[in-house]
């Protein structure tokens, strides 16, 4: 049986033709994981460089556990920075500033002012608080920002509003300084990711706990910040949130629907670029998918990285299992080989702006 399954691979393989790649290199290129622990000496930190060095994963997402302080975080990133993968590693992080900021004050670098903080300053010091933002960043190795966040502040019951993640309830004030971010960071080639696509303004629940449905509360103009970056070129990639809209999509979440990413987001936008999911460790997925059908309906969404914190209920041979699922996928036929070879000449054209 393993004979036939090899020799089915090798098929596939064969019909997927890329850089001089093989499959298991070109399905670690979708998958970016996290970790528990806070030194290079511990256990899980050994694991996700091994799977880096291994090429089983594009990269690594730090959560501010794993920021014990700046010295040992330094030593994890620069020894992702300086592995063996045959590609450099996405080494990422959550820093919007207020809220969301992993690295702060409380484990040795500098805290930064929440978005809607920064939409009552000039361009000009907004482009100047994010420009040390991204200096900071870039002094530690990270080379991926899950930020900026984009959703409208429609609905003061949001965790959006609530958390002062949002600029504004106007959306060419969110475009306005989201530019600055992006700008910020691009010249300090750190890569940024707008989210959380379609919008997560208008809802009032949280994704990290469970199912949220905007059906009836999205609005029409919450994709204006995804038409006017695309059409200025300046979204590297994009974060698709889990956020549930019937008018969109009636049966799937945002990160798990055709419908919201290949024929709203790509049509609508025009975007060509790398699309990330939120966690798809949090509740809204969790909860109401198994992996196997999370993994499927992700990539034939549209979806070129699966992001999983991997931390709660830690799971050592989870990447092996994305893995195993891809494949499964491609000898079953109900993934094509097509979608693996899209995303990775994506991911390795946006690797490529790594220094």
């Amino acid at each position: 049986m393993k004979k036939i399954l090899v020799i089915i691979l090798s098929f596939i393989l064969f019909q997927v033709p890329s850089f001089g790649a093989d499959l298991d290199e070109m399905i670690g290129q979708m998958i970016i994981v996290g970790f528990n622990g806070d030194n290079v000496k511990s256990k899980e930190f050994k694991e996700v460089l091994k799977q880096v060095n291994d090429n089983k994963i594009s990269g690594v997402i730090f959560f501010e556990d794993n920021i014990k302080n700046k010295e040992e975080f330094l030593k994890m990133t620069s020894a992702l920075k300086n592995s063996k993968a045959k590609h450099p590693p996405f080494i990422a992080i959550d820093i919007e500033g207020g809220y969301v900021q992993r690295m702060n004050k409380n484990n040795g670098f500098q805290n930064f002012k929440s978005a809607k903080k920064v939409a009552q300053m000039s361009e000009i010091e907004a482009y100047d608080e994010y420009y040390k933002m991204a200096e900071m960043l870039k002094e530690a190795d990270i080379n991926l920002n899950f930020a900026p966040c984009v959703d409208i502040a429609i609905n003061k019951d949001s965790i959006i509003d609530k958390k002062e993640r949002s600029y504004s309830n106007d959306p060419k004030v969110v475009v306005k300084y989201a530019k600055e971010f992006i700008n910020a960071h691009k010249k300090n080639k750190i890569i940024t990711s707008v989210k959380h696509f379609p919008g997560h303004g208008s809802p009032s629940g949280d994704t990290h706990l469970g199912l949220v449905d905007a059906t009836k509360t999205y609005k029409e103009f919450e994709l204006y910040p995804y038409l006017y970056l695309a059409n200025l070129n300046d979204m590297q990639t994009v974060m698709i949130s889990h956020v549930y809209n019937k008018n969109i999509d009636e049966r799937y979440p945002a990160s798990l629907s055709y419908k919201t990413i290949e024929k709203f987001l790509r049509i609508q936008t025009n975007f060509d670029g790398v699309i990330i999911t939120d966690d798809l460790d949090m509740g809204a997925i969790r909860k109401n998918y198994g992996l196997s059908e999370i993994v499927s309906l992700g990539i034939n969404a549209g979806e070129n990285i699966l992001l999983f914190s991997n931390r709660f209920e830690h799971d050592k041979k989870l990447v092996d299992k994305i893995s195993l699922i891809i494949k499964q996928g491609l000898i079953d036929g109900y993934i094509s080989p097509e979608r693996i070879n899209d995303s990775y000449d994506k991911i390795i054209k946006l690797k490529k702006t790594i220094k």
